[in-house]
């Protein structure tokens, strides 16, 4: 039982708060959709239903709001976690899928599919600001990488660059430039795809030598 005040029309919902937030949805969607260049504080304003002097109240200017809007949904720092968190099940190319899954689980995720979306295709359009924060998510997995491979050799950095190299691929034609088939796959058939044995290379052969067996 509640008092009412989350039902949207309600003048409580209507506050600064509500504002705020329908104003980083709206921008998130935007950005996610035609990226930082594309994407204008007017048609920000418009999606979200207020007036475009609100944006400049809240957030200072559309940089700011963009920051915030993708730090509303991801942190970099946080965003894969632990290799100690959890283990992959012995077995031939099961530590490889499961590198896989754990990057492509932050983007299958709803939550924080758009703010990645929003920074990938800033980034490409070569936008500093989502160079930087796309930098940042890179190099957050490719730590991760490194201490999911246990034994660090003069080839982890080049196992963890192929690797990487390769989910991003899946990661553009999936969830930002999204072409069929493989847009629309089912998350659990594309894990037991043999593509996720990484090309039959880094990942598969990693699970089975290390690095130092390729």
């Amino acid at each position: 039982m509640t008092d009412g005040t989350d039902h949207p029309n309600h003048p409580a919902a209507r506050g600064p708060s509500s504002t705020r937030t329908r104003i980083l949805t709206a921008a998130l969607e935007l950005f996610a959709a035609n990226g930082y260049s594309g994407t204008t504080t007017r048609g920000i304003a418009e999606q979200a239903q207020v007036d475009p002097a609100m944006i400049y109240h809240f957030f200072g200017n559309k940089s700011g709001l963009f920051q915030l809007a993708v730090s509303s949904r991801i942190d970099p720092s946080t965003l894969f976690g632990s290799p100690a968190d959890e283990e992959p099940e012995p077995g031939r190319g099961n530590r490889g899928k499961w590198i896989a899954r754990t990057f492509l689980s932050v983007w299958e995720n709803e939550w924080t599919r758009p703010a990645l979306v929003a920074v990938y295709r800033s980034g490409l359009s070569q936008e500093a600001i989502g160079k930087r924060l796309r930098d940042r998510v890179e190099e957050a997995f490719t730590s991760y990488l490194g201490h999911a491979v246990r034994e660090e050799t003069d080839r982890t950095a080049a196992f963890t660059s192929l690797a990487f190299a390769q989910l991003t691929g899946i990661v553009m034609l999936r969830y930002v430039f999204p072409v069929e088939p493989l847009a629309s796959l089912d998350f659990e058939e594309l894990m037991r795809s043999p593509a996720l044995a990484i090309g039959g290379g880094p990942c598969a052969r990693c699970a089975r030598t290390g690095p130092e067996g390729w």
